[in-house]
């Protein structure tokens, strides 16, 4: 079945790139070893089928590869690279990212469960279980039916979350959604701020939006994020102005006033200091 779904992930991405909005998923292929790239994540499932990647976020450094699954938890930076990718056997993946509503709709419906992980991670790797493959293969073969898609999509995934929910890695995504968790309140500030990048920033009012001090608050959200929230919200704006720079959105100059940047020059060097080239470049480079 693995076998089946690697030749589907690929199939989806050469004929129609990454996102896949009609299933509710992305799919990632790399044919070869890749550089470190700073990437942000949105909480998502991560599943590779082949090949294995290295995923750096703050001081943890964690490899995953086929037969795993990855729970990124929450809005996060972090530096990610391939590590083992060839023309013949690609690096794979499929993505799903979290949907709340679903989820918290599901751990309603279920059993209790008597024992809670209170101290989980924002990044979590386990074995995927086998019960997750099955409807994993009919979500991407949904592809080839687009009227069913938009009807059967989001119940396949709902039994994926199902099946998540049930297996040894269902305490994550639990802590996850628990309202008075740290996880969430945490998760809470960093979609504010990447709703809210061209405002800027004031401490004391991060952390009375996560109901806690400013010491705890800046404490648990570099634990949780890797980064302390200053370079959070500047990753979240260079992270936006790439996006702009790519669709092509103004100058320059107006993007990086967009995105909060007061000074041209700094946002040049923060800029490169990223992502490895000038905003310049990639502005030329998008063009052609």
């Amino acid at each position: 079945m693995q076998g089946d779904i690697v030749a589907a992930i690929i199939a989806l991405h050469d004929s129609a790139g990454i996102d896949h909005p009609e299933l509710g998923v992305r799919v990632r292929v790399s044919r070869s070893p890749s550089d470190p790239a700073q990437v942000l994540f949105d909480p998502v499932l991560h599943l590779p089928f082949q090949g294995r990647k290295r995923l750096v976020a703050g001081s943890s450094k964690i490899e995953y590869g086929a037969g795993d699954l990855v729970i990124l938890a929450a809005h996060m930076p972090a530096f990610v690279e391939v590590i083992k990718a060839t023309g013949e056997t690609p690096y794979v993946a499929l993505e799903i990212p979290f949907d709340r509503h679903a989820l918290s709709a599901l751990v309603a419906e279920m059993p209790a469960r008597t024992a809670m992980v209170s101290d989980v991670g924002p990044v979590t790797v386990g074995d995927v279980p086998e019960t997750v493959l099955g409807p994993v293969l009919r979500l991407l073969q949904l592809q080839s039916e687009p009227a069913a898609a938009a009807v059967l999509a989001a119940d396949v995934r709902r039994e994926i979350y199902y099946r998540l929910l049930g297996s040894h890695l269902g305490d994550p995504i639990r802590e996850l959604l628990r309202a008075e968790s740290t996880l969430t309140r945490i998760d809470e500030v960093t979609s504010w701020m990447q709703d809210h990048f061209d405002q800027s920033i004031r401490m004391e009012d991060l952390a009375a939006r996560a109901q806690m001090s400013v010491g705890s608050f800046h404490r648990q959200f570099r634990q949780i994020t890797g980064s302390t929230p200053g370079a959070y919200h500047k990753a979240v704006r260079l992270h936006e102005a790439r996006r702009q720079i790519v669709e092509q959105s103004g100058t320059l100059a107006q993007i990086a006033s967009r995105v909060g940047f007061v000074s041209p020059s700094q946002f040049s060097r923060d800029y490169k200091r990223t992502f490895g080239t000038a905003p310049s470049h990639d502005a030329t480079a998008f063009r052609t």
